[in-house]
């Protein structure tokens, strides 16, 4: 744990793979056919079109990209404890934002760098967060209420810097573990739960 924002990057490119394995594992197990058909074709696009270590590459560096845009947006904010009366303060306290520096990185965060607007408005389209943003902005202006944004790289850094901070704090006398099932496949919502 001490060395946890050094390791971080390892770890988010195996929970990829993870991820991977287990939504193929969900598919089989659920016969998901319709969802078999692409995740089978893309599959077999890299077994027959890539060298091997690109092919586990691309699952490497996909993982580390897809987990640190995801979790930079999460893991430096509040974290309650306790139930939240006030649904939509408890999603401004508990994300920040990222601006994007170009065109190209606007597209590779898929939307995650509005992630305030994701949590308050889950059902609307990303294309969509961008016009949504000024007025959230705007609903936190009008509350007192502040409006979490970092540039993409200080956002990265936020986050790295809270995984060290919390890396060197010391183990609290009594805490209870974080989880009692430790095997994540077998926690009530997990999402690749599967046929268990």
């Amino acid at each position: 744990r001490r060395l946890q924002h050094l390791y971080a990057l390892p770890v988010y490119s195996a929970l990829f793979a993870l991820w991977r394995f287990n939504s193929a594992r969900t598919v089989w197990s659920k016969r998901l056919w319709r969802e078999a058909v692409p995740m089978g074709l893309n599959y077999l696009w890299m077994a027959l079109c890539l060298p091997p270590a690109v092919a586990v590459g691309h699952v490497l560096l996909a993982g580390a990209l897809t987990a640190t845009i995801v979790t930079v947006s999460h893991q430096a904010e509040d974290l309650f404890h306790e139930h939240q009366d006030d649904w939509v303060a408890s999603q401004v306290h508990s994300t920040r934002d990222a601006v994007t520096s170009s065109p190209f990185s606007e597209w590779l965060w898929g939307g995650m760098q509005y992630q305030l607007e994701h949590h308050l408005l889950p059902t609307m389209p990303r294309y969509r967060y961008p016009s949504a943003a000024p007025l959230v902005r705007q609903l936190c202006a009008e509350h007192g209420v502040e409006y979490r944004v970092d540039s993409e790289l200080g956002v990265v850094r936020r986050n790295f810097a809270m995984l060290r901070e919390v890396a060197r704090a010391g183990a609290e006398e009594g805490a209870l573990p974080t989880r009692t099932e430790t095997v994540w496949s077998r926690r009530d919502g997990a999402a690749w739960v599967g046929s268990n």
